[in-house]
């Protein structure tokens, strides 16, 4: 069974024993549509970064309250893009050889709508960003203009007053 040929034995009808060689394809992965592979990639990303972007967001979120950056929302935003790219290569070849499309059509469509979900929420989290430094030099400045002085001299008046 070297270099993928296999012996094969028929009985003729003289009772002969004849020896018969065929080749086999040992490739399992030749049978199948070219693209397959990459629909199947693109449809897994688009359900990934779709199921799992409230919770990407929402630590993008803590992260900038937090006073750090949204990186991780930009990361899922590109893993969207990647996605569609993916499906609609798949999707492209499929049709080319002839093969089911299915998961990619599928992977396309979800990719499409976590690609304009990110979106909305990269653009939520930049707002939020900007408004969270505008409230940050806000509340410094407040806390610049209270006279500390004279608050600590009507604490210590009001204790000397319990005290007496």
């Amino acid at each position: 069974m070297f270099g993928g040929l296999k012996n094969v034995y028929v009985y003729s009808s003289s009772y002969n024993l004849n020896s018969i060689t065929m080749s086999e394809n040992l490739d399992q992965t030749a049978g199948a549509p070219q693209g397959k592979q990459m629909g199947i990639a693109g449809f897994v990303l688009a359900l990934v970064t779709f199921v799992f972007s409230w919770w990407i967001f929402a630590i993008s979120i803590a992260s900038i309250a937090l006073g750090g950056s949204g990186w991780l929302g930009y990361l899922w935003l590109v893993l969207a893009l990647v996605s569609v790219v993916l499906s609609a290569m798949g999707m492209s070849k499929l049709g080319k050889t002839g093969g089911k499309k299915g998961l990619a059509i599928a992977g396309l469509v979800i990719g499409i709508v976590s690609v304009v979900w990110c979106g909305i929420c990269v653009a939520g989290m930049s707002a939020a960003a900007s408004m969270q430094s505008e409230l940050t030099n806000r509340f410094e400045s407040e806390l610049n203009d209270i006279d500390w002085d004279s608050i600590g001299d009507e604490l210590d008046e009001e204790m000397h007053m319990e005290l007496n």
